[in-house]
Formats: C-alpha cells, sequence, structure tokens
C-alpha cells in the first residue's frame, strides 16, 4: 500500500501513507520540552510542600509544648501547690532521660521534688509529638529530667527545649525557660547561641 494516497478529512491536500505512518511514531521536541517543564514544576512543588510540611510540625510541637508550660504555671498558681512536668515514655512515670520527644506528664507535686510518688495525682499525659528530636537543657535540680513550677509560678530550673527535626540545627527552634516561669520562642539557645542537635 506504499505509495497509495490517502485523504484526511478536513485536509484539503492528499498525503502519502508513508507520510502519515512517520507522523504518528514517537514524539516531538515540543511534546519533550512540554513534559521536562510540567516534570520540573511537579518536582519544585514536591520540595517546596515537604518543607512546609516540616515546618508545620515543628510549630505545631513549640505551640504543644509552650501551652503545657503555661498551664502547668496557672495550676500551681491556682492550687498554690507545685506542679512537674517531666519525660515519660509510658505515660504513669517519670523516666530519667532529658529527651522528651517520647512524652510528658504532668503531675500534682506537693513536695516538689520532681518525683511522681504515691498520694500524687497526674494531670495530663502528653504522647509522642510529631517530631524527630526534643531535648532540655537545664539547670538547676533534675538536670533536664523535670520542670517543676512552684506555688508562686516560678520554676527550680532554667533551660532550653530544643526541637529538632531532620534538617538538623539550621531549622530548630527552641523554647526558653527561665527562672520566672515564663516561656518565650526562639532559634537561639539562652546564651544567644546557635542551637544544637546532636
Amino acid at each position: 500500500m506504499d505509495g497509495v494516497n490517502r485523504y484526511l478529512p478536513g485536509s484539503l491536500s492528499l498525503l502519502p501513507s508513508s507520510w502519515l505512518r512517520q507522523r504518528q511514531s514517537g514524539y516531538s521536541l515540543y511534546d519533550l520540552i512540554i513534559t521536562s517543564a510540567v516534570a520540573s514544576v511537579l518536582w519544585a512543588s514536591a520540595v517546596g510542600m515537604s518543607s512546609l510540611v516540616q515546618d508545620a510540625r515543628l510549630t505545631a510541637g513549640v505551640n504543644q509544648l509552650m501551652a503545657e508550660l503555661s498551664l502547668a504555671r496557672s495550676e500551681a498558681i491556682k492550687g498554690r501547690s507545685a506542679i512537674t512536668l517531666c519525660a515519660s515514655a509510658t505515660g504513669a512515670e517519670c523516666q530519667e532521660s532529658r529527651k522528651w520527644h517520647d512524652g510528658w506528664i504532668m503531675f500534682s507535686d506537693p513536695n516538689s521534688n520532681g518525683r511522681f510518688e504515691p498520694g500524687e495525682s497526674i494531670l495530663r499525659v502528653q504522647e509522642s509529638p510529631a517530631i524527630k528530636s526534643l531535648t532540655l537543657g537545664a539547670w538547676g535540680p533534675g538536670t533536664g529530667q523535670w520542670i517543676t513550677y512552684e506555688a508562686d509560678g516560678t520554676t527550680k530550673q532554667n533551660g532550653t527545649f530544643t526541637f529538632c527535626d531532620s534538617r538538623g540545627a539550621a531549622k530548630a527552634k527552641a523554647v526558653i525557660l527561665l527562672g520566672t516561669g515564663r516561656p518565650r520562642v526562639s532559634t537561639l539557645n539562652a546564651s544567644r547561641n546557635p542551637l544544637n542537635c546532636t
């Protein structure tokens, strides 16, 4: 059938069938350019969205801890008795760890010793927040294992909670707690040095 002319509907000319076969096979340079451009835009969007999701998780973790610290301070002042937060993976006891990303508990601590003991009641349990690492570097009793709010709203410890994800220290955030008991958010530690995620 080569060399036989075929009529294309809507066309004013007759084209050889061999030309039609060549026309229908493969992709044109124009097709490849458009496909590459669309793929590039989709890839750039995916990278940007991933960063936005990680930023949102860190911000949510920071806000969650800020709310917990503010609540503990408020409860201590209102009840005129010490309230302690400590790292806890089980939700039933304190663990001797400065790593808080496994979760924590808030409990009444009338003797203000930072240990959950018989007769004391757990007020809140916080399961693991959706972040890779949350550590507390602190000065004072407990060395980062717990934070105790006294009845006047002050704390026995000064410290920096450091929130990190897979991007490392460059994107880390901190909640800084001073003896006044009022937490604040920062991208530097309490000494105004860069945060450390190791």
